[in-house]
């Protein structure tokens, strides 16, 4: 039951983050890119964190190392890094496929998964929690993005999880 309740999280974190990405798309092109004063810079700063911080969780997941992480994330990060909001959309999409992979080839989200870390040491994780945090991480930036369009006088796009419930 957890397994499926960890990848149907997950499968809402990808449908808040395209409803994003749809609702940007239609906007004027300025939005994506302007300075805000804000939590970040712009509204793209916040997506492209939000990338990484995926891949840095996934990369975690799968049990890379530290420093094999930190290498894939800035790697990646530097190839979306001013990306337009069409490109990032492909840069989302290819991760989401990544994860989705990873979820197919796993028999217990509940299994513990253990980690180091340079400033924490060794951390014991469940994999559903790990994919609970990536998720509410989403959730938490998706709302710096609508507060930063409202800031540019435009609306945001409701991502609660209820209207993922909605159409499902």
């Amino acid at each position: 039951m957890e397994n499926n309740r960890a990848r149907k999280l997950y499968d809402y974190h990808v449908w808040a983050n395209q409803k994003v990405i749809q609702h940007l798309k239609q906007l004027p092109d300025r939005i994506y890119n302007e300075t805000v004063n804000s939590v970040f810079s712009s509204i793209s700063d916040v997506l492209i964190h939000l990338f990484a911080t995926d891949i840095t969780w996934l990369e975690t997941m799968k049990g890379s190392s530290f420093q094999d992480t930190v290498k894939e994330v800035e790697r990646r990060k530097s190839e979306a890094s001013g990306a337009s909001i069409d490109k990032l959309e492909v840069f989302y999409d290819a991760l989401s496929k990544e994860f989705n992979s990873f979820f197919a080839e796993q028999q217990d989200l509940e299994r513990i998964i253990i980690t180091e870390h340079p400033q924490y040491g060794r951390c014991e994780f469940i994999l559903a929690d790990l994919i609970h945090h990536v998720v509410n991480h989403g959730t938490y930036h998706r709302g710096n993005v609508t507060a930063m369009l409202r800031q540019q006088g435009e609306r945001g796009v409701p991502t609660d999880y209820v209207y993922f419930l909605f159409e499902c």
